[in-house]
């Protein structure tokens, strides 16, 4: 009888139940997934670089941050009295509130896929989830140009010009927005016979067309400038056409838009006995909004026919 128990116990050790088979059992498959998907999202992402971040751990899930009024010294002898206000801020509220959110998306590999697949499914999978999570965060982050109260081109079908980059940085000037100033637009902004390009292209009206270290030479050897007219320049394929076929891209500082985490990006890995598979959830716990508004310039324009 001892040695029957002794086989029933070697037999039935490494039985355990469905939820044994864990995170911690697939372990070795998470590095990779995690590499792939943070390749995507250092490829992808635009504008959250350009912008606050700001972490926000502990207990709340709405953050605000107030504005305080400037105060003036004058010239006297005797102090002026300053008192600490902030509520005659002259932004278009009394603080920035931002509200975190769960944004998330997951894969399953089915157990036959995986192992028919000549492709790493582990690695695609993080590619895949990767891509998704970042372009949900910089779609939320292009579609806040929208609310800039400040803004160049307009509603009707509107060709960029020289002036509007000029009215742009002297708008941001005035209002003291802190430099480096970035301009983010949609790609046909940017290369197109009505878009930036077409300001350095040799024609008549042209914009420095010539000359060693221009603008418009980096245009014509390499087909992009790095800047233009004191803004750093960005592309972004998420900012997309209104029904006008125009643009909403923006010229902003970086206290324009603030980005709040309550949690950064995780991978989970988990199996799901019943249907013979794997999960692979990738989530992060973020909110997005309007630091200062008057820190940016809502830059719309056509790219189609005036």
């Amino acid at each position: 009888m001892k040695h029957l128990l002794h086989l029933m116990d070697l037999l039935f050790m490494g039985m355990g139940v469905a939820g044994d088979t864990t995170t911690t059992t697939v372990l070795e498959s998470i590095p990779t997934i995690i590499g792939a998907a943070l390749l995507e999202l250092s490829e992808g992402n635009v504008v959250a670089p350009l912008i606050t971040q700001i972490d926000f751990p502990g207990p709340g899930y709405i953050h605000q941050t107030p504005f305080v009024e400037r105060i003036l010294a004058t010239q006297a002898d005797a102090p002026t009295l300053g008192v600490i206000e902030m509520t005659g801020s002259d932004e278009t509220s009394a603080s920035a509130s931002c509200t975190v959110a769960v944004h998330s998306v997951w894969v399953q590999l089915k157990d036959l896929a995986n192992l028919a697949s000549q492709e790493d499914l582990a690695a695609l999978a993080g590619q895949i989830i990767g891509n998704a999570i970042v372009t949900r965060r910089d779609l939320d982050l292009v579609t806040l140009f929208a609310s800039f109260t400040i803004e160049q081109g307009g509603k009707l079908i509107t060709q960029m010009t020289p002036a509007d980059l000029y009215d742009a940085y002297g708008s941001l000037r005035t209002y003291h927005a802190a430099l480096p100033y970035h301009l983010v637009l949609n790609p046909s902004q940017i290369w197109n016979n009505l878009g930036i390009i077409s300001f350095f292209d040799n024609s008549s009206d042209a914009m420095q067309s010539a000359g060693l270290g221009t603008v418009g030479e980096d245009f014509a050897r390499a087909g992009f400038a790095g800047m233009v007219m004191g803004f750093n320049l960005w592309s972004d394929t998420n900012i997309t056409f209104t029904s006008t076929a125009n643009c909403i891209g923006a010229a902003f500082s970086k206290e324009a838009l603030k980005q709040v985490y309550k949690r950064g990006l995780l991978i989970e890995v988990d199996r799901d006995l019943p249907y013979l598979a794997t999960q692979i959830v990738g989530s992060e716990i973020r909110g997005e909004t309007v630091l200062r508004n008057k820190s940016a310039n809502q830059m719309q324009f056509t790219i189609g026919k005036v």
